[in-house]
């Protein structure tokens, strides 16, 4: 029983797990056994079999079904204590992505059993060396079926991966900026790197080609040839060079969102909804030393609310409260006290949606508040995008106005006028009377 507690030991105790096994016995008036009914409560807690994408939590065991892409031999090592093992390794997959899985000792010798194109269902302990990769506890061969988009072929030791789409169409999620790199032989070159998304999810586009990717604004779809499969076996990835394409297409596949009141416990979720509630950015120093910035703010929309933290430039992004916000690839898990929660990180795109500008002209103070920078005319308040502007400054901001946010196109200082000083001045004492 211990062993299929370990699927859930991140939801319940042992003791209520033990409770539920026993209760479920007696509901079936003992006509099943304790493995099966225990496999029965793990169904119930939504974990009997995952999405290979949705492997990588916190549960210390996962249950999955996947189709055999790739096998390799078994080699030889030696462990830390002398010991010689043996390790082979099967490449899964379904229709959300790949897996590594690696087989030990005795399960590494049965890897000769195994064809390209069966499907297996297997309990695995995620890797704590090697990310994306899963160790094999029970295996075994299954009659269901599972679709994978990538043809099974027997790899073999450092064979290329499988075959990539001859070609796909996305949509643009967001384009970063160009950033350099050293080749191996010593010269610079420049590399772009998208979010695109399509039925199957968010995911990486990486082009080696400068231009490419060049004049894509999010919401775009396009057409993409000539692609390589990324090496990662958790998670879709492709790049593009100089012998691909990338051509704009009328029409492409949405990104679909979840509500956010039915968020799945573990996994990658796209959702959109209203800020409800926000905090200021807060800087912090990474584990390699450089600065950074979190924030926390709550989305909802008309199933319910869920927190949702920006990291990096996310936590940048000039937002308030009643922003319609979209995050799309976050990763949903459990937070610090227990609820779910969803993490905008450097894989994830954050969008503001426009609903529509319209250019304005505004005089105004400037305010730095926890909620981020103003500038307030006196009557209202409006989010400033941008721009290096001091607490207390007194702009002319000429510009595109969007809900609360003011987009600059010019700012020039003004020149305090005392008599509308004094009148906003009147106006403010006056609300604060009212």
């Amino acid at each position: 029983m211990r062993f299929h507690y370990a699927l859930v030991d991140d939801l319940i105790s042992e003791a209520e797990f033990e409770e539920r096994v026993e209760a479920k016995i007696a509901a079936l008036g003992g006509l099943v056994d304790e493995p099966t009914a225990a496999m029965l409560v793990v169904g119930d807690l939504g974990r009997a079999h995952r999405k290979v994408r949705d492997l990588f939590g916190k549960a210390s065991l996962v249950l999955f079904f996947g189709r055999v892409l790739a096998v390799s031999p078994p080699r030889t090592f030696v462990r830390a204590d002398g010991e010689e093992g043996r390790v082979a390794t099967v490449i899964l997959g379904d229709e959300t992505g790949r897996v590594e899985v690696a087989l030990f000792d005795e399960k590494a010798d049965a890897i000769g059993e195994l064809e390209a194109g069966e499907v297996l269902e297997v309990i695995a302990r995620p890797s704590t060396r090697r990310r994306g990769a899963v160790t094999a506890l029970a295996l075994q061969k299954s009659g269901c079926e599972v679709d994978c988009p990538v043809p099974p072929g027997d790899l073999g030791a450092g064979a290329p991966g499988p075959a990539p789409p001859a070609g796909l169409v996305v949509r643009v999620l967001c384009v970063r900026p160009p950033r350099t790199f050293m080749r191996r032989d010593g010269t610079p070159g420049t590399m772009t790197e998208a979010l695109v998304g399509d039925g199957y999810g968010v995911f990486r586009l990486v082009a080696w080609q400068p231009g490419l990717l060049d004049g894509l604004a999010p919401g775009t779809a396009v057409r993409v040839s000539g692609l390589e499969s990324g090496r990662r076996p958790d998670r879709r990835e492709f790049s593009i060079d100089e012998g691909s394409t990338v051509e704009p297409v009328e029409s492409g596949p949405e990104v679909g969102t979840v509500p956010i009141g039915s968020l799945p416990p573990e996994g990658q979720v796209s959702i959109r909804g209203e800020v409800r509630a926000l905090q200021p950015p807060r800087r912090f120093i990474t584990r390699s030393g450089e600065p950074s910035w979190v924030r926390n703010l709550v989305l909802g929309d008309g199933t319910g609310e869920t927190p949702v933290v920006l990291w990096g430039d996310h936590a940048l992004l000039p937002v308030a409260v009643g922003d319609r916000l979209e995050v799309y690839g976050g990763t949903v898990k459990p937070g610090r006290f227990g609820d779910l929660e969803v993490s905008a990180g450097w894989s994830t795109a954050v969008l503001l949606p426009s609903g529509g500008e319209v250019p304005v002209v505004i005089e105004g103070t400037v305010l730095e508040t926890p909620a981020g920078r103003f500038i307030d005319d006196g009557h209202r308040r409006f989010l400033l995008d941008g721009g290096p502007f001091g607490m207390g400054e007194e702009l002319r901001v000429e510009g595109r106005l969007s809900g609360n946010r003011l987009v600059p196109d010019r700012v020039d200082r003004a020149v305090p006028d005392a008599g509308a000083v004094r009148r906003r001045l009147e106006d403010l004492a006056g609300r604060l009377r009212g």
